[in-house]
């Protein structure tokens, strides 16, 4: 920013200013925040000082050893680095040296924003010559009046001093500027400058070093110039250089030394590399060994702390269209185009589908220069499971160096990880790996042929469970030839995984390929009881051959948060502006005539309204047919709770039961229901699980108490008069029961058993 300064300054500064030693504040941070702090500083005209800082001080005076040299009228130049977001600056310089700096214009640099700073003050052009003090202040906080001598506002940031040098008057040979590297290899480089408005006589001296210790005057020179470009040779591969360049006007004549030009020599080539980006700083692919970017536009390449395999350390690679690529250089390999190697990795996507162009580059600088070998599409948005690998051939240049590009098209965010570059096996993986025709017990899988293909077939293993297969795992089918194949014997309603491998010979068979995966259908059930308790909440789609069909706001979710009948969950089922509908398992007795549908139910209010019926499409709300409206006046599961609807043999056999709620006819409550079961229609008295013949109930007749003989574990008794109506209900009770509250008469005694199976008896109290 440039900043402009009122005559009277000028005139009120003397041009043999007596400059005298002066005592300046000690100034006070304010706190002991040490995370905000000037890191490193450079101030530089007619010669330069370098300011580095490796951990906090709240003051430090480098005015004995850290100079910058101006003269009257010039432009000083100043960059600023934090070690922590957030953090302000601001310059002061005593410019009366009179040991404060409270004068006019001794603020030349304001508060800065965030982040760097790149900014330049001017030098008074009567400024007498001398040694002024420089002050740098940073802090979170600081406002438009600071304080140089603190406290800063917010209890953090630091101080730093520096000197200014006024030479009596502009040099007669000045400074290069503008440095510039390039055609960097692992012992050579070219270095190139600006010369200054007044051309030196007699050329240039440059000078480089593996110090970050700047040259004084009397530095001797690594070499000379008579342009405005130089080369060097003889350099450390790996190596971090820093330059300098001076004009030479005369052999008694030589500029200060440029402002320093910083350049780092590529490593030696390698002939195996493993890359889990664990040594890397996060958020930064520059620190990484021997690896290079190449960003256009506003990609975006760096190191994540938890996208990688098992959430380690992995690459993020975003780009938005092709003006926007990011390409990720890795290390050269002296033998890239052995045509013996590949390039093999983890990776996905946040989301949808993403696509790596694999291949090199022959400028490590030049996104043009990137030459395709193949693309690797994924959709997987894990690495657990999936790997991909691309072989290089040997038409590779030999000084190409292996690139990754994410090209923007698709746009989505891809992380990669666990990178390998080594010998290609001798066997290769099948790719493309698609599951087809799902029946409930068994689906077809076909796979992309390896190339060349395996001399003794295919190797199929399948689980339900996705931990993938090692080389030493047994595979369900071994040896196939057939491309598809079908698998048989599978469970209904069941998720399996699925890997392929080739089989080159007995001892030589490939990795396996990525995962695959598959859910059976369902199978048409006899009978059916569901409490809901092996399922997380959520929706109800997620319990094995249910569904959901909603409009509005409709809700139809597992819930565990209420309290199931006989457990922790049930269903919970809201219309909230529509309709709600739960769609059971395919029954295939549905039109038998036999069965009924039973349930147990509450509301969140004493109006609600259940309609139980059927859909002829389990995935079109509309195609459902009422059979029985069930007003549901109860509000908890306490008392007469249980509801049954007799299911007719008009029913379509294709057809599924289905549970309805809609916000027309009971509004926006709240239905919650458990123990769905589907069992045969069975009439007071008469046993429903013939298997249950064992269980009686004695005395009968009894007088107050009754007993509950034979091995079973029960969920509820209930209790009917012998007009049907439900007198007593009792959930969990021990095998012996009293019901002296009962008048004389005949009951029917329902047992309900753990395992929703039920039996009915008839019993007489005396």
């Amino acid at each position: 920013m440039r900043k402009h300064y009122l005559l009277f300054w000028m005139i009120l500064l003397l041009p043999f200013l007596s400059l005298n030693a002066q005592t300046y504040c000690i100034p006070v941070s304010g706190g002991t925040n040490s995370t905000y702090y000037l890191k490193n500083a450079v101030f530089s005209d007619q010669g330069a000082l370098y300011y580095d800082a490796a951990a906090y001080q709240a003051y430090v005076d480098n005015s004995a050893s850290h100079t910058v040299t101006s003269y009257p009228g010039s432009t000083v130049k100043v960059h600023l680095e934090f070690a922590g977001n957030g953090t302000k600056a601001l310059v002061w310089v005593d410019w009366n040296a009179n040991g404060d700096f409270n004068d006019f214009y001794e603020n030349p640099i304001g508060v800065s924003g965030y982040s760097t700073v790149d900014d330049q003050f001017f030098v008074p052009p009567t400024l007498a010559p001398g040694i002024y003090r420089i002050r740098v202040q940073t802090g979170t906080t600081l406002t438009t009046s600071p304080n140089p001598c603190g406290p800063n506002a917010g209890n953090n940031g630091n101080f730093v001093d520096f000197s200014l040098k006024i030479e009596p008057a502009a040099p007669t040979c000045f400074v290069p500027s503008s440095l510039t590297s390039n055609n960097i290899t692992t012992s050579t480089a070219s270095i190139s400058w600006t010369a200054p408005s007044t051309a030196p006589g007699n050329g240039y001296e440059y000078y480089y070093t593996s110090s970050a210790a700047a040259p004084d005057a009397s530095a001797t020179a690594s070499g000379g110039s008579s342009a405005t470009s130089a080369s060097i040779s003889g350099l450390d591969a790996f190596t971090t250089y820093y330059y300098y360049v001076r004009s030479v006007c005369s052999a008694s004549s030589k500029s200060a030394w440029s402002l320093r030009g910083i350049f780092k020599t590529k490593c030696n080539p390698v002939t195996s590399m493993f890359q889990d980006f664990e040594s890397g700083t996060t958020g930064t692919l520059y620190n990484l060994d021997c690896w290079d970017k190449i960003i256009l536009g506003n990609g975006t390449q760096s190191i994540n702390n938890t996208v990688g395999v098992n959430g380690s350390k992995g690459m993020y690679q975003y780009a938005n269209g092709a003006a926007n690529t990011v390409i990720a250089v890795l290390p050269a390999f002296s033998n890239v185009n052995a045509g013996t190697h590949w390039l093999r990795f983890k990776a996905k996507v946040s989301s949808g589908t993403g696509t790596l162009d694999v291949g090199y580059v022959t400028n490590d600088t030049d996104a043009s220069s990137f030459v395709n070998i193949q693309s690797v599409t994924m959709t997987n948005t894990t690495m657990d499971g999936y790997e991909y690998s691309v072989v290089i051939p040997n038409t590779v240049p030999a000084n190409a160096r292996l690139a990754v590009r994410h090209g923007g098209v698709p746009n989505t965010i891809i992380y990669w990880d666990n990178m390998y570059w080594e010998p290609k096996p001798t066997c290769f993986t099948p790719g493309n790996i698609v599951l087809s025709n799902a029946t409930s017990s068994g689906a077809d899988i076909s796979w992309t042929a390896a190339v060349p293909a395996p001399a003794s077939g295919y190797d199929i293993y399948y689980s339900t469970s996705n931990i993938p297969p090692t080389s030493t795992t047994p595979p369900n089918v071994t040896g196939t030839t057939a491309n598809s194949y079908t698998l048989q014997g599978l469970n209904s309603a069941t998720t399996y995984y699925i890997w392929v491998r080739s089989r080159c010979s007995s001892t030589d068979q490939s990795t396996w390929s990525n995962i695959a995966s598959v859910l059976t259908l369902c199978a048409p059930k006899t009978s059916l009881f569901e409490n809901f308790e092996a399922y997380n909440n959520g929706s109800i789609a997620s319990v094995p051959c249910w569904g959901r069909l909603t409009t509005g706001s409709g809700i139809v979710n597992v819930d565990a948060y209420s309290g199931g009948y006989s457990g922790t969950k049930q269903v919970f089922q809201r219309p909230v502006t529509g309709s709600s509908m739960a769609v059971l398992p395919e029954l295939s007795n549905i039109n038998a005539g036999t069965h009924s549908l039973k349930f147990r139910a509450y509301c969140s209010a004493a109006t609600g309204k259940m309609k139980i019926g059927y859909v002829t499409n389990p995935t079109d709300i509309n195609s459902f047919v009422l059979i029985q409206d069930v007003n549901i006046t109860n509000t908890s599961y306490t008392g007469a709770s249980e509801y049954v609807v007799a299911v007719p043999n008009t029913v379509p056999t294709n057809a599924k039961l289905a549970i309805f709620t809609t916000f027309a006819d009971g509004g926006n409550v709240i239905y919650y229901y458990d123990d769905v079961s589907w069992a045969p229609t069975v009439a007071l008295g008469v046993n429903e699980v013939t298997a249950k013949h064992d269980i009686i109930i004695y005395p009968n007749p009894f007088t107050d108490v009754i007993t509950i003989s034979g091995e079973i574990k029960l969920k509820s008794v209930v209790v009917y008069d012998a007009s049907g109506k439900m007198v007593k209900e009792l959930r969990f009770p021990e095998k012996t029961i009293s019901l002296q509250e009962l008048n004389a008469g005949v009951y029917m005694i329902r047992l309900i058993m753990m395992d929703g199976t039920s039996k009915t008896i008839k019993a007489v109290k005396k």
